[in-house]
């Protein structure tokens, strides 16, 4: 009861943190952490038990590691080349995503963080494939496209902090907000599960062979662009893929 008490208040933490500065992912990840120790109200749970989730804890293939040097050798108009353009026009850096914590190597790692890692890892490449940007509006699309196809207890979350950090900081945002979160909810419902995908082979398949393989359409790509936050607001967000 003590530690559920502790990693409930972590995630209240980090929720508030997020409603003040949408834009902190790094936070985003804090969060799971607390709403995994807890399961409040059994969200984590029912996310645990949907079959794609269950199949990708129990895959013993080796965690996504996507090496940036040789993204950006492959062809023009693949996949695994976009995602290159993209993280370098936005000076991400990919090579901090695959540290894991405290330098224990793969064999150790549970189940549920296994989850947990892969969908860190794979956060960008969602972005390349639906065509959701990396600002505050485009986030909140890309986590109601989660919420539809997942149920992401998470994404409902940051959802609502990112709703939440509209009306007290940021009025001038909430139109933006709200169709992008239409949006994704929309496409999310309408096109295939990218959850689980084999990202490490379909990165050397052109994107629009990939995009066409989940059902998402170049009209739906458009639409999630055109999702951008408004005036001062549209900032990339994040010190955490």
């Amino acid at each position: 009861m003590h530690n559920k008490m502790i990693s409930g208040l972590r995630f209240l933490a980090g929720y508030l943190q997020m409603a003040r500065d949408p834009s902190r992912l790094d936070v985003v990840f804090r969060m799971i952490d607390g709403v995994h120790e807890s399961d409040a109200g059994g969200a984590i749970s029912s996310f645990l038990a949907r079959p794609e989730v269950s199949a990708l804890m129990a895959d013993s293939r080796p965690l996504l590691f996507l090496r940036i040097e040789e993204l950006r050798a492959l062809p023009a108009g693949t996949l695994g080349r976009a995602y290159a353009e993209f993280i370098d026009a936005r000076g991400f850096d990919l090579g901090a995503l695959y540290r894991l914590k405290d330098g224990r190597s793969e064999a150790t790692i549970e189940p549920q963080e296994r989850v947990k890692i892969h969908m860190e890892r794979s956060h960008d490449l969602w972005h390349v494939v639906t065509g959701f940007e990396t600002d505050i509006a485009g986030e909140l699309g890309l986590q109601a496209f989660y919420v539809a196809q997942l149920g992401s207890p998470i994404g409902a979350a940051v959802i609502s902090a990112g709703l939440l950090n509209a009306v007290v900081r940021a009025p001038q945002d909430i139109s933006a907000r709200m169709e992008a979160i239409a949006t994704g909810w929309r496409h999310g419902k309408a096109c295939g599960s990218l959850f689980g995908a084999d990202w490490a082979a379909l990165v050397h398949e052109p994107l629009e062979d990939v995009r066409a393989r989940f059902g998402i359409t170049p009209e739906a790509v458009a639409g999630a662009a055109a999702c951008v936050s408004a005036g001062a607001e549209a900032e990339p967000l994040r010190s955490a893929a």
